[in-house]
């Protein structure tokens, strides 16, 4: 039982994505995503950058167990993650942040140079080399996402948490402290998503209700053929904004 936590600085339901039913890490932090297994935890905790929240006082975000590794050429390929890529322009946020934008141009492609970006509004291309360093996506469909509701766990049950950024995150050994705080969090959680996102547009409620996968025949058709982005810049440049206290 391995649970690895890092901070975040961004939270606009893009990285993670907690959406159609799986929670997934499929861009940003490359080294998490290229040397975490199966079965392993991952936490996410506020930071100051994201919403004021000092070394010590850092609340859950998220939590996941993953649960597959996939590569990201097939990510892409996989129908049950086709509701990710994203669909520039929609009406709803919910359809614009997919993680699912590196298409590849070659069969079983690693190279940076054998994806193409997907046009979408949560990264620049010269992002792309940062992100395909993880070669992986990450999985889970055990998870608990708080988003702006950021949970605050006692200082008991409080895994080991990085005081900055960290690469691969900042692992806590005590197993029983381990279970302990999965127990809380799971304890807590009444649903699999609690709240939206810190950086998501007022007034957009089309991150409730999916909390469970899709059916085929009511999910979004795929990005690949939707021509030129009208990039909607919706958390770069936006002074984040408090959290919830909870």
């Amino acid at each position: 039982m391995r649970l690895f936590a890092y901070k975040m600085t961004h939270d606009s339901g893009f990285a993670p994505n907690p959406f159609w039913g799986y929670l997934t890490l499929a861009t940003c932090k490359p080294k998490i995503r290229e040397h975490k297994r199966p079965g392993d935890w991952i936490a996410g905790f506020t930071s100051k950058t994201l919403c004021g929240d000092w070394v010590g006082d850092e609340r859950l975000v998220f939590l996941m167990q993953v649960e597959e590794k996939v590569a990201l050429a097939d990510y892409f390929e996989d129908r049950r993650f086709e509701s990710r890529i994203p669909r520039q322009p929609a009406a709803a946020n919910v359809y614009r942040c997919g993680d699912n934008i590196y298409q590849p141009l070659v069969p079983n492609a690693r190279d940076a140079r054998e994806f193409e970006q997907v046009p979408h509004s949560q990264h620049e291309p010269e992002e792309q080399e940062h992100d395909l360093q993880g070669r992986y996506a990450l999985i889970a469909s055990r998870f608990a996402y708080f988003g702006v509701e950021a949970l605050r766990v006692p200082r008991e049950l409080r895994p080991n948490v990085p005081t900055g950024q960290s690469g691969h995150g900042t692992e806590t050994r005590d197993r029983t402290r381990v279970q302990g705080f999965i127990d809380y969090v799971f304890g807590v959680a009444h649903a699999p998503v609690i709240a939206r996102p810190h950086q998501w547009p007022p007034g957009d409620a089309s991150w409730k209700g999916l909390d469970t996968a899709t059916p085929e025949h009511e999910r979004p058709g795929p990005a690949r053929d939707t021509g030129e982005s009208q990039r909607h810049a919706l958390t770069r440049g936006r002074r984040p904004r408090p959290c919830s206290s909870r």
